[in-house]
């Protein structure tokens, strides 16, 4: 595959968006529950980055990256994100820290298994966020919500004009995801 330099570019800026993220909560809250939603769109990102710079032996490691990521680390960290506004910053975990690994992992082979689970954890947790961030009257993670809508609205594939959708999908999500990490440093 020829290397499409586009989203190399913007799969690049979305990993170095992740890890910004990562670094800035972890420096306020060293807790790597908070960022592992950060982490795993971080990783599949990176794993682009190569698929993309035409590296063909990793398009099925980006390939279950991303699903993994859509469905687990984006709902993971909204989820969470709710949970922190709801608590006022109080709680930095779902249920606890020893039991929020047993959640992901539960949330991954749900993944792995049911394609319904997948497709309604992102809606469901749109919505819980959208509550609390109403609630708590936090802006950044009602920005973010918004360029996550328009993320997915805009779609990975496909072309607008001469540009491709995947690279508008990364900047959108890069932006969502950098909101989403402000409003959490803004609850905590």
């Amino acid at each position: 595959m020829a290397a499409q330099v586009t989203t190399v570019v913007s799969d690049l800026i979305l990993s170095l968006t992740c890890l910004l993220c990562c670094y800035e909560i972890f420096l306020e809250k060293e807790d790597v529950f908070v960022i592992y939603g950060f982490i795993l769109l971080g990783l599949a990102s990176a794993a682009g980055v190569f698929r993309f710079g035409g590296c063909d032996s990793v398009k099925d490691l980006h390939s279950s990256l991303s699903t993994h990521a859509a469905a687990v680390g984006l709902p993971w960290l909204m989820l969470l994100s709710a949970s922190i506004q709801l608590n006022q910053g109080l709680k930095l975990s779902l249920v606890s820290p020893g039991w929020d690994i047993f959640v992901i992992l539960g949330m991954h082979v749900c993944t792995i298994q049911y394609e319904n689970t997948r497709q309604m954890l992102v809606p469901a947790t749109l919505l819980g966020l959208l509550y609390a961030a109403i609630v708590n009257k936090n802006h950044f993670h009602l920005v973010g919500l918004g360029l996550l809508a328009l993320s997915g609205v805009i779609g990975p594939s496909g072309k607008i004009g001469p540009v491709h959708r995947v690279d508008l999908f990364h900047f959108a999500l890069a932006g969502a995801l950098y909101a989403f990490k402000t409003g959490i440093i803004h609850v905590i």
